[in-house]
């Protein structure tokens, strides 16, 4: 079973972070664009602010997905100095642990009332529903849940 579960993890990982460097990689040429049309047009898209923001949401919650299946979130080494290896420190990032859970599950849940509840709004330039913003939310948070569960905890 851990070995499915270990593929699982890696193909989510890499998934995650396909969908993150391809997000990057249009946010840079959209910004290049819009910098070359500004500048050497003199008129910029009537997206120019609107797509480039929409791809930033979406790059950072797909790299909060890669964070937890690779478990290098939230880690600045601090335990280690104040704890010595042993039960206290165990019971210390078990806790973390559950709290991390909560936090993501309240992610979710609240991203996804929030993506539903703006859904039927447009954006301004491009008409897309509001709500695609905050979607980015529940589905990060979610698939980041996944991914603590697939890695089983392991540190």
């Amino acid at each position: 079973m851990s070995g499915l579960r270990d593929r699982a993890l890696a193909a989510l990982d890499a998934a995650a972070r396909a969908a993150g460097a391809a997000g990057t990689a249009a946010l840079a040429a959209i910004v290049l664009w819009v910098v070359v049309s500004r500048y050497g047009f003199g008129s910029t898209p009537r997206w120019s602010e609107e797509l480039p923001r929409l791809i930033l949401v979406w790059v950072a919650f797909t790299g909060l997905v890669s964070g937890f299946a690779r478990n290098s979130h939230f880690r600045a080494g601090l335990l280690q100095l104040v704890l010595p290896e042993g039960r206290a420190r165990r019971a210390v990032l078990a806790l973390a642990g559950l709290a991390t859970l909560a936090f993501l599950a309240v992610l979710a849940v609240s991203g996804w009332k929030i993506a539903m509840f703006t859904w039927h709004h447009r954006t301004t330039a491009m008409a897309l529903p509001g709500g695609l913003f905050y979607l980015a939310l529940p589905l990060g948070a979610g698939l980041s849940i996944l991914a603590i569960f697939l890695r089983g905890g392991r540190p």
